[in-house]
């Protein structure tokens, strides 16, 4: 299959330092034979991609604390605000959807570069890499391709639950330039698992999955997409297409594997806040590493926010954490994840503290989600008391063990327990507007918009349109 980029001419990003990248054209194959001729090549490309990834167009901003968490109503935001129109589910303002359009072709670019590497690989002589690399590097690229399929999925296509026959988006897996047809909702899951199913094959070569003392390589590891990775964002993929037993076999998998610890209480509440644990860096999965992260979010979370600011009111807050209602106040979330500067309480999960212990974290998969997708899973499978288990073990590490949910709670009442759990967990990292949209929610809480397609759904980017001759869904 194949596609047109409108937006950008089809890249090689041949990336040779973490700083440095050349653009190379399709039609000139000269650079790009000699780029992949070595190990190192292909090993940029991927830097490559991971730096794409992390720019603000996609997981430094938009896609994380920005764009997509103002969908959530987690926000009480500024009239004047950025992201106004976001919360209003008014695509069609014009600086909401150049957004939406830098989304899309960030994503496709990267994607694009995934696919040449994927080409040479089939080619190349895997005994210029080292060791098991050829791979890994291979089972990295095939799951960052899924991976960021399925975002796009996400965000540009109706949830199966509403529509699973609807026209999605492209699936593309060649480097060239025709048109690509739009998959299907159903179709584009499959070819997403079919991908994550052979990235996990290959990366069963992963160190994280092969060594038994693998605390040596995890730090490394979980910056790039790994064996946990492509298993977790399969249980994701598997929870979204409504199959509930392979979601609770692959989240289970995770949690059995024990290579995720918990963040130590001593870490999440040290006294000084320059080695406080704000971000759980021991249970993240897969996270992207953001350079100077602090002159992103201090724009949106310091008092130099002015009408930019990006938190919850103290009374949105006191709702989110059940301090006044159920007398949680002791959940870590709450009590560390918001700091005063000067006058004014502001959403400091993502404060970068000068000579910090935890700097330029950004997860984008949280070993707490695994126990999410297991708890739904269990309690669609009648296990209640199962599910429950799984909800007080992420909460006992939140400091709520003395407040333990029943296991008599009925199925409802279980249900709205997971729901505020993501609500409380995944505050600021663009994932709560999901729960809504896989569920259907027909009204979204703190909003007055219906919760139907034209919230749930991005509209297709006006080029994609044109070029790509496809018809508004």
């Amino acid at each position: 299959m194949k596609r047109y980029n409108p937006f950008l001419p089809l890249l090689l990003l041949a990336f040779t330092s973490c700083a440095d990248w050349l653009e190379v054209l399709p039609k000139s194959r000269v650079l790009a034979d000699k780029h992949f001729k070595t190990e190192q090549g292909y090993a940029d490309q991927l830097t490559g991609v991971y730096t794409r990834m992390s720019s603000t167009a996609l997981y430094g901003r938009e896609l994380t604390f920005g764009l997509r968490e103002a969908l959530s109503q987690n926000y009480d935001l500024n009239v004047s605000s950025r992201y106004a129109q976001a919360a209003q589910y008014d695509y069609e303002d014009a600086d909401i959807k150049q957004i939406i359009t830098n989304a899309w072709a960030e994503s496709y670019t990267a994607i694009a570069n995934l696919n040449l590497m994927l080409e040479y690989m089939e080619t190349v002589s895997p005994a210029i890499f080292t060791g098991k690399n050829y791979n890994v590097y291979k089972g990295e690229a095939l799951g960052l391709r899924a991976f960021l399929h399925f975002e796009l999925l996400r965000m540009f296509a109706p949830a199966p639950v509403s529509n699973p026959n609807a026209p999605a988006i492209p699936y593309v897996t060649e480097y060239a330039t025709s048109v690509t047809p739009l998959s299907t909702v159903t179709g584009t899951l499959d070819l997403v698992i079919a991908d994550l199913t052979a990235a996990s094959g290959l990366l069963e070569s992963d160190e994280l999955y092969t060594l038994s003392d693998y605390y040596t390589v995890q730090e490394a590891r979980v910056r790039r997409f790994n064996y946990y990775a492509a298993r977790a964002t399969l249980a994701r993929v598997y929870l979204w297409k409504g199959d509930m037993a392979n979601a609770r076999a692959c989240a289970e998998e995770i949690i059995e594997s024990g290579r995720f610890p918990w963040a130590h209480y001593t870490a999440i509440t040290a006294s000084n806040a320059v080695e406080r644990d704000l971000m759980y860096k021991n249970e993240h999965i897969f996270r992207l590493n953001i350079l100077h992260l602090d002159d992103i979010v201090n724009p949106y979370f310091t008092a130099s926010s002015g009408a930019n600011k990006l938190s919850p009111s103290e009374v949105k807050m006191d709702n989110i954490y059940e301090v006044t209602s159920a007398a949680l106040g002791a959940d870590y979330r709450y009590t560390y994840h918001y700091s005063y500067d000067g006058s004014d309480r502001y959403f400091s999960k993502f404060w970068q503290p000068e000579g910090g212990t935890y700097l330029n974290m950004m997860p984008l998969i949280r070993l707490s989600e695994m126990y999410y997708i297991a708890a739904e899973a269990w309690l669609h499978a009648g296990a209640r008391d199962s599910a429950v288990v799984r909800l007080n073990t992420v909460r006992g590490q939140r400091n709520l063990a003395s407040f333990p949910l029943s296991e008599t709670l009925s199925e409802e009442e279980i249900e709205h327990e997971i729901y505020k759990e993501y609500r409380k967990e995944t505050l600021g990292e663009g994932q709560l507007f999901y729960y809504y949209k896989r569920r259907n929610y027909p009204v979204i809480p703190g909003s007055s918009k219906p919760g139907n397609n034209a919230a749930y759904v991005f509209p297709l980017p006006d080029n994609e349109i044109e070029f790509g001759n496809r018809k508004t869904l």
